[in-house]
């Protein structure tokens, strides 16, 4: 069996997780959930989507820690991929090699629009590129960026509705 790399990606609320877990439950094969240690926004052992869907979760510091769990799965399923280093991408690539469809969901940029590098180096690799959109909460227009609603700096902070939101380009560019 040929493996192969899918990328779900888009801003915060696009439905990323739940593009993912769809994936894996109509696949029809056994599979394997990945999320990393550091998200704990809903729960510490499941990927959780915005809109309740929960799934327990094999929990990671690093996607290399997914290769002794292998046994009779098919798919490897990872969210939250802007959390993990750039090593996943070395880790997605000998998933490939082995055969297994490895479908990844993570954010392309952070609330600066700045890119995760870690997910923009699995798109140049990837055999299949979804981008997924979310509604402006502005404007109700596709929306493409994360706007953070809290005045905190650091590069990541977990949070979602109360901390974030959707915005078109537009949007974004006028409320920063």
């Amino acid at each position: 069996m040929a493996g192969k790399i899918e990328i779900i990606t888009g801003c915060m609320f696009s439905g990323k997780s739940t593009e993912l877990l769809k994936r894996l439950k109509n696949s029809y094969n056994k599979y394997l959930l990945v999320k990393p240690k550091i998200d704990i926004r809903y729960d510490l052992s499941s990927v959780s989507t915005h809109s309740g869907k929960k799934e327990s979760a094999l929990v990671v510091g690093s996607v290399s820690e997914v290769f002794k769990n292998l046994n009779g799965v098919k798919i490897v399923g990872i969210d939250e991929a802007q959390f993990f280093t750039i090593k996943i991408v070395r880790d997605c690539i000998e998933l490939k090699k082995l055969g297994f469809r490895v479908i990844i969901a993570g954010l392309n940029k952070d609330y600066l629009n700045r890119e995760f590098n870690s997910v923009t180096s699995l798109i140049k690799i990837a055999d299949e590129t979804t981008k997924l959109y979310a509604v402006c909460n502005i404007c109700a227009a596709p929306a493409t960026r994360s706007h953070r609603l809290s005045k905190e700096k650091t590069k990541i902070l977990l949070g979602h509705k109360n901390y974030y939101e959707p915005l078109c380009k537009k949007c974004y560019n006028n409320v920063r």
